[in-house]
């Protein structure tokens, strides 16, 4: 496979910090970008003048944007920093890259919260519902505007990100734990492992296609029926944990209730073979087994 001189913005946060040594024990030539931290780029990326400056220095050729306010709730109380930093950041990087004739390509990460309604959803089936979904999908259609991939996506995995913990984490920590949690059974999803999707990102990489594509595992299940399978791959206690809905929970923002894709027109084009979610599931016992003991 071709190595490329790539930027990785938000390099710092859950998914940039198992993405980026994966790039470079592959050989590419990686550069992080953060607000702050040791990293070869320290920006504000909803400023264009900062973004240019950043950019003109390194001269990347293809940039994976993980840069975005990820936390639901906080999108749907200020919708304006939602825009910022889901949608300005985009606009920016693509009016470089536009400005560099699209000598450099966009990866631009979304999510599969533009969906609701019954799935597994098409590419076109959008369902927007909360101000997180409508702003990654602003900001899609920004990323659209130069060379660019979009992959909607979901994941999760043991975290090597200091302070972030995901979906996966959380519910090991608090079975090892004995705490009592509620998992939701009216909500589903198709998410894909960090490892599994760092692996596809290269792939997206070096073929650069442009367009819009889920990227999931090959099936879903609810987070509930997820939460216990989870349990039972790693030998986990499940005797304090309890199925509930979504709607019990006292959230901000209204959570989609069926986000399952249908990624099968990414496996088409990149020409993979996507597991199910129980393969990526029983892959965990590897990535906790020294946790759990």
């Amino acid at each position: 496979m071709a190595l490329s001189r790539v930027l990785v913005t938000g390099a710092l946060g859950l998914l940039g910090s198992t993405l980026v040594p994966f790039l470079q024990a592959r050989g590419h030539e990686v550069l992080r970008h953060a607000r702050k931290g040791e990293v070869e780029i320290c920006a504000d990326l909803t400023d264009a003048d900062q973004v240019c400056a950043a950019l003109d220095a390194v001269a990347p050729e293809v940039i994976v944007n993980l840069a975005a306010l990820t936390n639901v709730d906080e999108c749907e109380r200020n919708p304006q920093l939602a825009y910022l930093e889901n949608v300005r950041i985009v606009e920016n990087l693509a009016k470089w890259i536009q400005k560099k004739a699209n000598a450099c390509h966009l990866v631009q990460l979304s999510t599969d919260q533009v969906y609701d309604g019954l799935g597994p959803h098409k590419e076109s089936n959008i369902n927007l519902t909360n101000y997180y979904g409508f702003s990654k999908y602003a900001g899609e259609l920004a990323a659209a505007t130069a060379s660019s991939t979009v992959l909607r996506t979901n994941f999760f995995g043991q975290s090597q990100c200091s302070g972030r913990t995901s979906l996966s984490d959380w519910l090991v920590q608090a079975l090892t734990k004995g705490e009592p949690i509620t998992v939701f059974e009216d909500v589903r999803f198709s998410p894909l492992s960090l490892a599994r999707l760092s692996e596809f990102l290269e792939i997206v990489i070096a073929k650069r296609q442009q367009g819009i594509y889920n990227l999931g595992s090959r099936d879903g299940m609810s987070k509930a029926d997820f939460a216990f399978a989870l349990a039972e791959a790693l030998g986990l206690p499940i005797r304090n944990m309890a199925r509930g809905t979504s709607g019990k929970a006292k959230l901000n923002a209204y959570r989609p209730k069926d986000m399952c894709m249908d990624s099968s027109l990414f496996a088409n084009i990149f020409s993979v073979e996507l597991p199910t979610l129980k393969e990526e599931i029983q892959a965990m016992r590897a990535a906790y087994g020294d946790d759990i003991g």
